[in-house]
């Protein structure tokens, strides 16, 4: 066999293996989202109008079951921020998906290092002197991989019975930051205790400035460390003018939540602490790199006040900022963006 009929080969090995996968994920969300109690015909119905929804609208499949489309009307079904016109978001406003100042967490800390709000080192550049110092005022720490995305590659260290030489030199050989925890402030930590809760902030730089477009509260619900929403934490819309929570909460299954299942603190009607000043915070930052316009910042409220920016993202999934109260928001992206 020639290599040129090996390669034929093995891309078609790999793209039957895409759509199997594929096929599997839509029959997880299938039985996850819709109800068991519908018939044969009526599954075959939505499957085919799932394939006329990706030709039509350009949806993923997860956005096809997580902004219920399968009960829709089309007139709504345009307004919703999906795979297609998402992309076309992320590359009209910040012409490539990948930008290594926010792709990998090492040159983020370095370029955005004044919003930051806490230590943190390169265990590929730092001397044993320097972890040793850092792990002094940090007995407990965050470890997280360089690139990595959706919460994972995240850990939590302790040092108590560990030999500090040992730890470094692990740390060392698995390439990663760590940094300093965030004390959180005693509002936002009631919701969880166990897991930093923050505020997802989708910025947009435009001729007048920079313009907030959407914002999400976020908190935990287990003993993981994240809030992040693709580990089954919730997520509510805010009012981007009051700073005040005016939906239940939801998590990835589209489950509400009024009151935290585990802390019993009401989410509605919640209001930010310094809610000013994380607005202000946010737009200064955008303006770092004004060419990455749009960006989903994630932001903490530490307990002496002062607000840290825990990462930014340049491709930052709409699905927290459209599942909770399941209302389309590109045609306020469309106007901004493209109706000049």
């Amino acid at each position: 066999m020639s290599d040129k009929q090996k390669l034929i080969g093995y891309t078609k090995s790999k793209g039957l293996q895409y759509v199997l996968l594929h096929i599997k994920k839509y029959i997880l969300l299938m039985k996850t989202y819709i109800s068991p109690n519908l018939n044969c015909i009526q599954k075959f119905g939505i499957t085919i109008d799932f394939l006329w929804s990706v030709a039509r609208y350009g949806v993923g499949i997860n956005d096809y079951f997580q902004y219920n489309f399968y009960r829709r009307r089309a007139i709504d079904r345009k307004n919703f921020i999906v795979a297609r016109n998402r992309m076309q978001i992320i590359y009209t406003c910040n012409g490539t998906k990948n930008q290594p100042d926010f792709d990998d967490k090492c040159k983020f800390n370095r370029v955005f290092e004044e919003y930051l709000g806490r230590e943190w080192l390169d265990m590929d550049q730092c001397s044993l002197e320097d972890f040793k110092n850092f792990v002094k005022m940090n007995t407990r720490f965050m470890e997280k991989i360089k690139k990595g995305s959706g919460g994972n590659g995240i850990n939590l260290i302790s040092t108590e019975n560990r030999e500090i030489g040992k730890l470094y030199k692990e740390l060392k050989k698995r390439h990663v930051i760590v940094e300093g925890l965030i004390k959180q402030s005693p509002e936002m930590s009631k919701f969880n205790p166990e897991s930093v809760n923050t505020l997802r902030i989708i910025t947009l730089v435009t001729p007048e400035g920079v313009k907030v477009m959407d914002a999400v509260f976020r908190c935990g619900n287990g003993e993981k460390c994240t809030d992040n929403f693709h580990h089954f934490g919730l997520a509510a819309i805010i009012d981007i003018q009051t700073g005040i929570v005016v939906t239940p909460a939801i998590d990835k299954l589209n489950q509400k939540y009024y009151i935290h299942p585990r802390t019993k603190e009401q989410i509605v009607g919640f209001k930010i602490p310094s809610w000013t000043k994380i607005i202000n915070t946010v737009k200064k930052a955008a303006l770092v790199k004004p060419n990455i316009r749009f960006i989903g910042w994630d932001v903490a409220v530490q307990e002496n006040g002062r607000i840290c920016i825990i990462e930014g993202n340049c491709t930052a999934d709409p699905d927290i900022t459209q599942m909770p109260d399941q209302i389309g928001k590109w045609p306020k992206y469309r106007e901004v963006i493209f109706e000049r």
